[in-house]
């Protein structure tokens, strides 16, 4: 046989590479975990049927950042979305938990569209429901969009921001970087005749602090003992 042969030859009985069957295995694997979460969906959907499941909010936390995790954003809108048909719907606070947890999810364009949509679902929007859209803002990273929510909506919607509204947005410009930004926020405060809170300065602190300007951090830290 030809030394040509003798290689065609090699080349047709010899094993297979262990590393050809890794595609197969993952894709059997990925394919059984897809199967384990839609159950896990379908589970969810029928226990939502419960007054007392919906009212437990570590369900739906944990679930989601299940999902979240398996990068399965859509099953997460599958269950968040089945929630509308209940009657809590209609509940600022259920309708809070919804958008608080698509931001978590980091889904913030199902957030701001469920907050648009409250007014549909008989559910009245408040501060609270604005400072649920501006924590979906920061926790999916959409930091350009809250200072822009921050001005034009209490106006347009008759909704009066509270400490806690202002402590979101000085957060957001803190996780941008844009501290000058976080401490002209405590100017706005004192306009509406709020005072910043521990947290406020909690969060003004750990900013100033993380970006080495420990001067400006201690000049907070007397600005805090004198409130």
């Amino acid at each position: 046989m030809s030394s040509l042969a003798r290689r065609l030859r090699g080349i047709f009985t010899s094993p297979l590479p262990a590393t050809t069957k890794t595609p197969a295995k993952t894709i059997k694997r990925s394919s059984s975990n897809n199967s384990t979460l839609k159950e896990m969906i379908d589970k969810f959907k029928k226990s939502s049927d419960s007054k007392r499941f919906r009212s437990r909010y570590g369900y739906y936390e944990k679930a989601v950042l299940t999902l979240a995790k398996a990068k399965k954003l859509s099953f997460i809108e599958d269950i968040l979305e089945h929630q509308e048909q209940y009657n809590e719907i209609s509940t600022e606070v259920f309708a809070v938990r919804l958008m608080t947890l698509y931001g978590t999810a980091g889904m913030f364009d199902h957030a701001h569209k469920l907050f648009d949509e409250l007014p549909k679902l008989n559910c009245e929007r408040t501060v609270m429901s604005f400072n649920a859209l501006l924590s979906a803002c920061v926790n999916s990273k959409k930091f350009d969009k809250i200072d822009g929510f921050f001005q034009e909506l209490p106006g347009n919607l008759g909704i009066v921001p509270d400490v806690v509204s202002y402590n979101i947005l000085v957060n957001a410009f803190c996780e941008m970087g844009s501290l000058d930004s976080a401490l002209s926020v405590l100017d706005e405060m004192e306009k509406v005749g709020l005072e910043p809170d521990l947290i406020t300065f909690n969060t003004l602190l750990n900013a100033f602090y993380h970006s080495g300007t420990y001067g400006d951090g201690e000049k907070i830290w007397d600005l805090r003992k004198n409130n």
